[in-house]
């Protein structure tokens, strides 16, 4: 897959991401995902295969995430793995939202890494790790200063 064509593909699965965070269609966004995916949310937590994740992300979408919106900042690289796959690492701009806690998260920015692995003619989601940037903390990045 050349460059242009990973660009395309990579965000042709995060526009359809988008578009099911942002409908709470959590069916949606995991059909672009392998059965076998694996995910480590925002806190740390581990989840294996479509089921689970999609369970998971449904248990808190329907709890805390309703109306939190989503919206791609920024893909900020695709690097190409051997047999089609990449790693793309991309930032979203995120609402905010109410914590189990009660206490307000104010929106931010997240940054997600996923492998994605080619799959008919596009690309699914085999891996992802979502981080939440510590806007603070940035500041402070040896390697922007």
């Amino acid at each position: 897959m050349a460059a242009d064509s990973a660009e395309l593909g990579v965000k042709a699965v995060l526009g359809r991401w988008e578009a099911a965070w942002n409908a709470s269609d959590m069916t949606a966004m995991w059909q672009l995902a392998t059965d076998d995916v694996h995910w480590v949310n925002v806190v740390g937590m581990h989840w294996r295969g479509k089921a689970e994740v999609q369970r998971a992300h449904q248990f808190y979408q329907d709890l805390l995430f309703k109306d939190r919106s989503c919206k791609l900042d920024e893909i900020e690289s695709i690097v190409p793995l051997p047999g089609g796959a990449f790693v793309a690492v991309v930032r979203w701009a995120m609402g905010g939202y109410r914590r189990p806690t009660g206490q307000m998260r104010p929106p931010g920015k997240d940054r997600m890494s996923l492998v994605l692995v080619p799959r008919g003619e596009g690309l699914a989601i085999a891996h992802g790790a979502n981080v939440l940037i510590d806007e603070e903390a940035e500041a402070f990045n040896p390697i922007k200063r």
